[in-house]
């Protein structure tokens, strides 16, 4: 389906989804193009050069977003937003440009063989990606498809892999704040190349891949700003790939002690710069293999105990060290083992989703009844229910699922959807009412209207009351102004502590009719906060606010008494040379 506001709004914060809108607003997005299923644009924000936003759809539906900037809080940045909202809003501001695949079409082998050779020439930082890219595209090609997964007989070059590892970190200064972030993300995609041989079962050639790419990486990471944390989080990423490997590779002891050896040296390194993660799971996979004496009680015989697959007290990786193992058991088809190993580990979700891939649906109903504890849990289940066409099954769990701990937004608003979709109103309107009660913003207020129907009256009614008793000055805002609630508006900004100038300038727009004197204190605030304190670099803000405050002054019928101010203000700031000539273009307005 395409895009729906709705769905931007859920996607990113109420907050971050109120910035995007103002900088869309603003014309912040520039030049936005689409190329076949890719949006490409440039969003001027606080930095001198402008964030780059790509957006790729599939049938109009959103896939994936992502930006330059900074923002890693959860959600999608403002500039995302402000992106799709222009491309959703104001279409003709897109350009239509060729997908890549039809640019090239028309030219020969020889021709493209030659751009290539010419875009290499002029990007020599490319030649290290592509000499990566030929030798794993040789590599697969040499690998037989198989019905089930068998090792490759030769080993791969693992060089290729090394040299672009290295050539991560060249071409940055060491200061650069934002080059931490550029190397994580190039490292994540350098990593998946070592996906295509653990979805084989080829944990050999994955496991050449990733010591190649990790000692590079170790050995130059600590060089960089790393503030945000991107660079440290791609330990955690590389152990995850690293346990799968070690169990999907059928590795001799000794090899098997060499690998510990090679772990334990790497996350000593990394030990020095609070890295205390990373490869704790992948050292314990080398140590236990598939042949650790309480694992093996759980696959072979079945006994589960509260210590799961442990002879003592569980470490902190033993969830990530039980999924790596539950992976490798699917890819294999050791279903029993599977089902064995997520009861013990207590991994329910997978244990419950299992039993519906094994069409074993009612089973997982039932067991849910007794021992499904977590919201997650529930929407795992459901989910998969309804992937099974077991719909009645997967409302009743989404239901139940309610009631369970844990964050119950996602659940909810899956299972108001849904039950709209099933045409089971009083269901989606239980729902709505409870993502609300979870996230009382407008898209949970829009949400909830829409399931409503005639019950909308009522409902509204209570979500208000809801509304009302929360702190959340931001989200209150929203609604009250899409209500025309203008007074609410304005007490919520009297009771808020801190508030953001772009809700504060919404309410100041809604509210310059109706309550022009308390526009004019709101603006005369801002703008004076920021001339008195000469910040010569916001004096514009501040010319902002003050002709928010004349429109004010004007609906007021105060017009002699904006003169004034605005004279005064001038005899104020005389001595001010940067300030005093956009004062005194005021007085031409």
């Amino acid at each position: 389906m395409p895009i729906t506001e709705a769905q931007i709004r859920n996607a990113a914060s109420a907050e971050t989804f109120s910035r995007g809108e103002d900088y869309y607003r603003s014309g912040a997005v520039v030049d936005l193009q689409q190329r076949g299923d890719t949006l490409l644009a440039q969003v001027e924000g606080s930095e001198y050069e402008p964030y780059e936003v790509t957006i790729e759809l599939a049938k109009g539906e959103l896939i994936e977003a992502d930006c330059t900037c900074p923002y890693d809080w959860g959600g999608y940045c403002k500039h995302i937003v402000a992106v799709l909202l222009t491309y959703l809003r104001k279409p003709g501001q897109v350009t239509q440009r060729p997908p890549v695949t039809e640019l090239l079409a028309g030219l020969s082998d020889e021709e493209l063989r030659a751009l290539f050779a010419q875009l290499l020439s002029e990007q020599p930082r490319l030649v290290d990606w592509v000499e990566t890219q030929v030798a794993l595209k040789k590599t697969l090609a040499e690998t037989p498809v198989m019905s089930q997964p068998q090792q490759r007989q030769t080993p791969i070059d693992p060089a290729p892999f090394r040299k672009q590892a290295q050539s991560l970190f060249r071409g940055y200064d060491y200061g650069d704040y934002y080059a931490g972030s550029s190397i994580a993300h190039q490292m994540s995609q350098l990593m998946a190349k070592a996906s295509p041989f653990l979805d084989a079962g080829d944990g050999r050639n994955a496991l050449l891949i990733l010591e190649a790419i990790t000692g590079p990486y170790v050995d130059n990471w600590s060089e960089f700003d790393d503030s945000d944390g991107e660079m440290a989080g791609a330990f955690d990423e590389l152990g995850s790939l690293f346990t799968e490997a070690i169990l999907s590779a059928d590795l001799l002891a000794d090899e098997r002690k060499a690998w510990i050896k090679k772990l334990t040296a790497w996350q000593k390194e990394v030990d020095d710069y609070g890295v205390d993660t990373g490869f704790g799971a992948a050292i314990a996979a080398a140590e236990q293999g598939w042949d650790y004496p309480p694992l093996l009680k759980v696959l072979r015989e079945g006994q589960i105990t509260e210590k799961g697959t442990w002879e003592g007290e569980s470490p902190w990786y033993a969830d990530d060290l039980a999924l790596a193992r539950l992976n490798v058991l699917e890819r294999q088809g050791r279903t029993t083992e599977y089902l064995r190993l997520a009861e013990a580990e207590g991994q329910t979700a997978l244990y419950l989703t299992m039993l519906v891939k094994l069409g074993r649906g009612q089973e997982a109903v039932a067991y849910a009844q007794q021992y499904m504890t977590t919201t997650d849990e529930a929407l795992a289940l459901a989910q998969a229910l309804r992937e099974h066409n077991q719909p009645g099954d997967a409302l009743k769990v989404a239901e139940q699922g309610l009631s369970l701990h844990g964050e119950s937004l996602p659940l909810a608003r899956w299972l108001r959807d849904f039950a709209a979709q099933v045409f089971q109103p009083e269901l989606a309107l239980q729902a709505a009412k409870a993502a609300f009660g979870r996230s009382p913003s407008l898209a949970e207020y829009l949400a909830a209207e829409a399931v409503a129907s005639s019950a909308w009256p009522a409902v509204k009614e209570e979500l208000l009351k809801q509304l009302a008793a929360t702190n959340y000055a931001p989200n209150k805002i929203e609604i009250y102004l899409h209500e025309g609630m203008i007074d609410e508006a304005v007490k919520a900004v009297d009771k808020s502590s801190y508030l953001g100038y772009d809700a504060l300038e919404r309410v100041v727009d809604a509210a310059t009719e109706s309550h022009p004197d308390w526009v004019i204190r709101q603006c005369r605030k801002q703008a004076e906060e920021i001339m008195d304190g000469g910040k010569s670099q916001h004096y514009h803000h501040a010319i902002h606010w003050l002709e928010k405050a004349r429109q004010a002054y004007l609906a007021a019928g105060q017009t002699q008494e904006w003169r004034s101010y605005l004279e005064g203000l001038i005899t104020k700031h005389t001595r001010k040379y940067s300030l005093r000539p956009q004062l005194e273009a005021l007085r031409k307005r």
